[in-house]
């Protein structure tokens, strides 16, 4: 299932010689889905000239397979939070915005080899990417904590894991989170947390479903899609912790449209657009003002 793939975003690699990121960005965007169906109309903000691989046009190299941020609905339209996100930015460019789903490994590479002009695909700010891209950082990623509902109440926070079982993805700073919380309990002579690993989100929420774990440590993104899909099952607690920012990337030499997009996305903001986009999906946890 896709929700596990939230997690690899903020660690892929962008260190790639020459010729594998021509390789990989031919790969990548191999298959490009279509963008809005409304024509452009006049925007707010004006793209110089020469800004665009394509007049007329904004194309997102994005990986769309990361619910509730981006996906494809029956239809086989791509949908989600940074997909409206992206389009309203689009809107307010006075462009079309044009979607191509690109693999996440070579997403940079295919930025760098103008197979797009943005990348928009919960990219986290980091700073090896900040050598390689500019960014225009538009929300933040988080993790936080799922229960299954009947324990939201006994359940209120990390504190209250102490010789629970809990599980984290493998490979993941959720791990490393609960890891570090245990050796809190080990402390304070608390009993450590029990500490179960599973390689796919669907495996751990199955678990916490029949009681096998009492919480599971994950992306807000995915949590906020898991409540969605299946209300009243599970709930969140605790604050939302390992925030990181995720950001909009442009190539180096395109400071103008860098620019574009830094007034697009001030005047998304302005519109109420934004935060309608967010609470629309849960996610106004992570809007970039918090």
């Amino acid at each position: 299932m896709a929700w596990s793939l939230s997690f690899s975003r903020g660690s892929v690699s962008v260190l790639a010689g020459a010729t594998a990121a021509a390789a990989l960005a031919l790969a990548g965007c191999a298959g490009s889905s279509g963008g809005t169906d409304a024509a452009a109309k006049a925007g707010s903000v004006k793209v110089p000239a020469g800004a665009l691989v394509k007049d007329g046009q904004i194309t997102y190299c994005s990986d769309i397979s990361a619910p509730p941020l981006t996906y494809y609905d029956v239809a086989q339209k791509p949908v989600g939070a940074e997909i409206e996100l992206g389009n309203a930015l689009a809107a307010e460019l006075g462009v079309r915005a044009n979607w191509a789903n690109t693999s996440f490994n070579g997403i940079i590479p295919a930025l760098q080899a103008k197979q797009c002009d943005a990348i928009i695909s919960q990219l986290y700010i980091k700073p090896e990417r900040e050598k390689v891209v500019d960014f225009v950082p538009y929300m933040y990623a988080s993790n936080t904590l799922v229960v299954a509902e009947k324990n939201a109440k006994a359940i209120k926070g990390a504190d209250d894991l102490c010789g629970k079982k809990a599980a984290g993805q493998t490979g993941t700073t959720v791990v490393q989170y609960l890891t570090d919380e245990s050796e809190k309990c080990a402390a304070a002579g608390k009993p450590k947390i029990d500490i179960r690993q599973f390689t796919k989100d669907s495996d751990a929420l199955q678990q916490l479903r029949l009681g096998l774990v009492d919480a599971y440590g994950t992306t807000l993104e995915t949590a906020a899609y898991v409540l969605k899909q299946q209300p009243g099952t599970f709930g969140l607690v605790g604050e939302p912790f390992n925030r990181i920012k995720v950001g909009a990337a442009t190539r180096k030499d395109d400071a103008s449209l860098h620019d574009a997009l830094t007034q697009a996305l001030a005047a998304v903001r302005k519109s109420g657009a934004y935060d309608a986009i967010l609470k629309k999906w849960n996610l106004s946890g992570d809007d970039i003002a918090n």
